[in-house]
């Protein structure tokens, strides 16, 4: 501990003394709180792409169309500049309703379209639908295929479109850089982009704004104006840098990266906010260090608590993103971007059901955030439509079988034996203790939790009486 309070009290020295140089992480986007909404990355990157804008997009929009054209092998997509766009849409109208994310109207009736998926889950017959829509726009062209560009923007960069978005049934496919439907026919040209992608594009725009400055191309009067633009961009580029661009991350705050850094580093980060100076760890340390220490901490905690569940979550997601074997059934799963105000929700589903169903289970992962002190998984029916059929399944179950309550369409898992939900942060204390080994523990509350005979039966019937005809 004593070593600990030392190094924490140097990296905080080092902060501090940067802080006084200039150095800040004050982020607008941080704080309006939309760091990981997708459809506020959506607007803002169609926003910088839309060459009709009020400022300097057409600068923007020629250097997204340079990068594109070196990676997509589409001919009628390379070799673009921004006089070629007719239109920059986002939530841009398609089949029944639907909302394609951004897309780019080019001229002779060429269509890019971008699907954004940085946090939402593919969506039944998504790409499908979009790709289709489009399709109606230049079906009187021969090879219509390649008047459309399809990209799929993730965050990960080895993450491809689900057969739930391709469409399950009479889905389409993708191979070698271009989508077919079932019959082989060719749809459209396709394109996978990750954040780093579009980080790397948003550093050519800074070098294009910081280049007209340094050789006198803007006039004087409007230079206040360029460097609000350059201000505006690095401030998105930072952005990326801390939440989305994963494969180029950099810490924003390394008084917290240095608390983050081991579970020796959390276990005593943690003993600090707990526990007062009585406790033999403390009795060699000098009071005012560990005063010092205590506040650094204390200040920190919330932060702390925050990023580990924000990190075990982002590890689910990447888990359950390739199916994974839990009590003899392949999962897959996803977090939920809901953004509720005392719950945040992460959801897998089995295998069998990633077809388009009507009704089919899910597992529900749920924590509390207000004091991270509640955490819970729920076995749940879901279904698409007004469809009765599957409430039989829940008429006669004991709603206290094998320490399991229903509430409605829910069986709620009471007890957790790892944890103590009588004191604050208990989730976040469990998350230190199993730094590390996350997926190994948890993995041992999931298989506890569907082995209750009240779920097996459940997921039993449901399956024989419910699941897909193969």
């Amino acid at each position: 501990m004593k070593n600990f309070i030392e190094e924490l009290l140097k990296v905080n020295d080092k902060f501090e003394e940067n802080t006084k140089k200039g150095m800040s992480d004050i982020n607008i986007f941080e704080a309006l709180g939309v760091e990981y909404k997708e459809n506020y990355h959506s607007k803002f990157i169609a926003y910088l792409i839309d060459p009709h804008g009020d400022h300097y997009q057409e600068l923007f929009a020629n250097e997204f169309l340079k990068k594109l054209g070196r990676y997509t092998k589409a001919k009628k997509f390379k070799n673009l500049t921004a006089h070629d766009i007719e239109s920059v849409e986002t939530e841009a109208c398609a089949k029944d309703n639907r909302r394609i994310d951004i897309l780019i109207s080019l001229k002779d009736k060429r269509y890019i379209i971008i699907e954004n998926k940085l946090y939402a889950k593919d969506q039944p017959d998504q790409l499908k639908d979009y790709i289709k829509h489009i399709k109606e726009k230049v079906k009187n062209i021969d090879d219509f295929h390649e008047n459309i560009l399809t990209i799929y923007l993730h965050k990960n960069e080895d993450t491809e479109p689900s057969k739930y978005s391709l469409g399950a049934r009479n889905g389409f496919k993708i191979n070698n850089g271009l989508i077919y439907d079932s019959y082989d026919k060719k749809m459209s040209f396709y394109l996978k982009m990750d954040y780093k992608w579009i980080k790397e594009w948003i550093n050519a725009c800074i070098g294009v704004c910081e280049n007209k400055v340094k050789n006198n191309e803007i006039d004087k009067k409007f230079k206040n104006d360029m460097q609000n633009v350059i201000f505006t961009l690095n401030q998105y580029k930072t952005l990326l840098t801390w939440y989305v661009a994963i494969d180029d991350y950099v810490a924003k705050d390394y008084v917290m990266e240095f608390l983050k850094s081991s579970k020796e580093n959390l276990n005593n980060a943690t003993n600090l906010y707990r526990y007062t100076k009585n406790k033999s760890d403390f009795k060699d340390i000098d009071y005012d260090k560990y005063k010092k220490a205590k506040e650094i901490v204390r200040e920190k905690w919330d932060e702390i608590c925050e990023e580990l569940v924000n990190d075990f979550f982002n590890e689910l997601e990447k888990e359950f993103e390739k199916e994974r074997t839990i009590c003899d059934e392949k999962w897959f799963g996803y977090k939920l971007d809901e953004k509720r105000v005392n719950y945040d929700w992460f959801d897998f589903y089995p295998k069998i059901y990633e077809d388009d169903n009507d009704v089919w289970p899910s597992v529900g992962v749920f924590f509390g955030k207000s004091d991270y002190d509640n955490f819970g998984l729920t076995f749940k029916i879901n279904c698409n439509e007004e469809d009765e059929k599957y409430k039989e399944f829940f008429q006669n179950s004991n709603m206290r079988n094998d320490n399991i309550r229903r509430s409605g369409d829910h069986y709620y898992y009471d007890v957790f034996e790892n944890f103590n939900f009588k004191e604050k942060y208990a989730f976040a204390y469990w998350l230190i203790n199993n730094h590390g080994n996350w997926m190994t523990e948890f993995s041992k509350i999931l298989e506890e939790f569907l082995n209750k005979e009240t779920i097996k039966s459940t997921l039993e019937n449901i399956n024989n009486e419910l699941k897909p005809n193969k």
